[in-house]
């Protein structure tokens, strides 16, 4: 899943780099946005399914 294989990117850029490096930061913010994507979709289609009423 690209979800976990930007996160050990994550990762890897944190131990190397440590936290506040500006390659780890965007690397978060990268999977942040995958992330809320993900959620995103998983949410309207959650929705889809319930019953109205």
């Amino acid at each position: 899943m690209k979800i976990e294989k930007e996160r050990q990117k994550l990762n890897q850029l944190a131990e190397q780099y440590g936290l506040r490096h500006k390659a780890v930061l965007h690397q978060s913010l990268l999977l942040d946005k995958l992330i809320n994507k993900y959620n995103k979709a998983k949410y309207a289609e959650l929705q889809r399914k319930q019953p109205i009423a």
